[in-house]
């Protein structure tokens, strides 16, 4: 018996030490995030002790079992997460570290698609009294958004995730099908409040409105521009079903990831507000908001915080400036109307407005059809700058501009540039007839393709790009401060740059553009295996260099180089014809081994951003 005793002892110390590492394995292996709440549109309403009749506890990814409180289900309404109908509570729920999963929200009689899985934001209806304040503390539209959210930590952030956050995109393409929608609507300033984010992340999720003019119609109204077309938003009664911004942010708002997010169709900005620090962006698209694609002016100039930055990938700013049609018809271009500067409207895609940032990183970055420029504009100064297989076309001022601080770096390198600024005077492919009636500025502040601002001591590289257009000027050089930017290096090295002569961009002066204009007498280039074609002021500058080849690079379908109409240019191919001399004739370039398609670089390299 001892020795069956001595034995079972023994047996059970191992077991003790087995379950004991087993337990390990499983915590060590789980998500460092707190708890997990759910949202789902057969849920039931929050419990709270100040709520006793409330459904549903809001941690289980289960139904509201159809009686009793307080039950282990899922909310049926996003907005339950911080307001609990106690007419007095006004906070969050879930603590800092945890994960809220939206599958939709239950069905409202005022929405216009009942059944879609989508979650408003603001008031369910503006009729009846005290209906409008439902989801509004104190009833007014301004307290409609969320308050702050829960900071997380680095290691265990705040996340905010739509239903299928695990399977939301291939090869960096979002499946916008697999989204989850927020909406915005009755005067709600913005759909989702990051202001005094810290450690947050948002996956996953559509962003936009439901925009009536008058509730019950499909006629969308607007906010900036004149004429207003369709309609102007009614502030007043009837209100009219529409929001200002997607999200909001301010100088606190740092260490958020923005990831397979859809923002767009809001009557004034995608995203509006300073940062406070690191912004991160993986497959984001804002566009056709009726004033800006990202506006960093909180309507103060309140500046951003020391030391913020961006990390862009696979984001894309379109048909900013424009409004939405609601529905939706035109899904390739869907604009209602846009409006420039000229019929007040703004149309900027990234808008920095007096803007510092330590670093702002653009791989994949498209910026296209915007009613202004391209790129995040001169006043904004950035230390480090680095955009990479990136396009910029048919914006209608700068494809590209940007400033910077003293002592910095700008890269750009393997980027695509069509420098087409009266693209939108004229019909774009799938868009509405009529989108652009109210477009007059087209090619503001003369179009050049590139204008950018530089400074003391600073490095600018502009490596294995190409570039065509039929603008006055190609690259503009600027400087920060007057006669200060002797001590900064121009290189630009491997590039293409093709022009093209339109009648119609100025006609008093027929002839195609320049390559550099230097608005500061301190500024100075040098140039290396580059292909200048068809550019005025002499054929091929610096004569007598080998390095600098003044053929035509030979694209696949190039069209005509006296252009006959703005469509010519579109979906040029960037591939170069077999005998091209730009293959073969580059050097190798730090950070370019593979060309904007993904394909290999020989050695030597071609020139410009296709690889063939």
């Amino acid at each position: 018996m001892r020795k069956l005793y001595e034995s079972t002892g023994v047996g059970s110390v191992k077991l003790r030490h087995l379950v004991v590492c087993l337990l390990f394995i499983v915590f060590a292996s789980l998500p460092l995030f707190g708890e997990t709440w759910y949202i789902r549109p057969d849920g039931g309403t929050r419990f709270s002790s100040k709520v006793p009749s409330g459904q549903c506890d809001g941690k289980a990814d289960a139904p509201y079992p159809g009686h009793g409180v307080n039950r282990h289900c899922a909310f049926n309404d996003f907005r339950y997460m911080w307001d609990d109908q106690s007419y007095s509570d006004d906070a969050w729920v879930m603590k800092g570290g945890d994960t809220v999963i939206i599958r939709g929200c239950a069905a409202n009689p005022n929405q216009i698609s009942p059944s879609a899985p989508d979650c408003r934001i603001g008031w369910d209806s503006n009729k009846g009294k005290g209906a409008g304040g439902t989801w509004c503390f104190g009833g007014d539209a301004n307290q409609c958004p969320n308050p702050t959210i829960p900071a997380g930590t680095t290691t265990q952030p705040t996340r905010i995730l739509g239903q299928n956050y695990a399977n939301c995109s291939t090869n960096n393409t979002t499946n916008r099908s697999a989204l989850t929608q927020l909406f915005g609507g009755f005067g709600v300033g913005e759909v989702l409040n990051l202001s005094g984010a810290r450690n947050v992340q948002v996956e996953c999720l559509e962003i936009t409105e439901h925009n009536e003019a008058v509730p019950g119609t499909h006629g969308n109204c607007i906010t900036h521009g004149s004429p207003a077309y369709p309609a102007g938003c009614n502030t007043g009664s009837p209100l009219s079903d529409f929001d200002s911004n997607g999200i909001v942010t301010n100088n606190v708002t740092s260490n958020v990831l923005l990831q397979d997010v859809y923002i767009h169709g809001h009557t004034n900005s995608g995203i509006q507000g300073p940062i406070g620090g690191l912004i991160t962006m993986n497959r984001v698209f804002v566009g056709f908001n009726g004033f800006a694609g990202w506006n960093f002016d909180d309507g103060k100039s309140t500046p951003d915080a020391p030391n913020s930055s961006i990390d862009a990938n696979y984001v894309t700013m379109e048909g900013n400036g424009c409004n939405e049609q609601y529905p939706i018809v035109n899904s390739t271009f869907p604009a209602e109307s846009c409006y420039d500067l000229d019929s007040g409207g703004f149309g900027d895609s990234w808008s920095g407005q007096n803007t510092t940032l330590s670093s702002f990183i653009c791989d994949h970055c498209q910026q296209i059809y915007n009613t202004k420029d391209g790129f995040i504009g001169p006043h904004t100064q950035i230390a480090r700058l680095v955009v990479e297989n990136s396009e910029s076309i048919g914006n209608m001022g700068q494809q590209w501009k940007w400033g910077a601080t003293p002592h910095s770096t700008t890269v750009f390198r393997n980027n695509f540039t069509v420098g087409n600024c009266r693209r939108m005077a004229e019909q774009l492919p799938g868009a509405s007839p009529g989108y652009n009636r109210h477009l007059s500025l087209f090619c503001r502040a003369a179009g050049d393709i590139f204008s950018f601002y530089s400074a003391a001591d600073s490095t600018v590289l502009f490596a294995n790009d190409t570039t065509i257009g039929y603008s006055a000027t190609v690259i503009d050089l600027n400087c920060s401060s007057k006669n200060a930017c002797g001590s900064t290096r121009y290189i630009f090295r491997n590039n293409i740059v093709l022009g093209f002569l339109n009648p119609k961009y100025d006609p008093s002066n027929q002839e195609p553009p320049a390559l550099f204009y230097f608005s500061d007498s301190s500024d100075s280039a040098t140039a290396d295996h580059n292909i200048y074609f068809n550019l005025r002021s002499r054929n091929c500058p610096l004569w007598g260099r080998p390095d600098l080849i003044c053929s035509d690079p030979l694209f696949v379908n190039e069209p005509p180089l006296t252009m006959k109409g703005e469509a010519e240019l579109d979906r040029f191919n960037f591939h170069l014809r077999s005998g091209s001399p730009a293959i073969g004739r580059g050097v190798p370039v730090n950070g370019v081994a593979i060309d904007y398609f993904g394909a290999k670089r020989r050695n030597p390299p071609s020139i410009g951003a296709a690889g063939r």
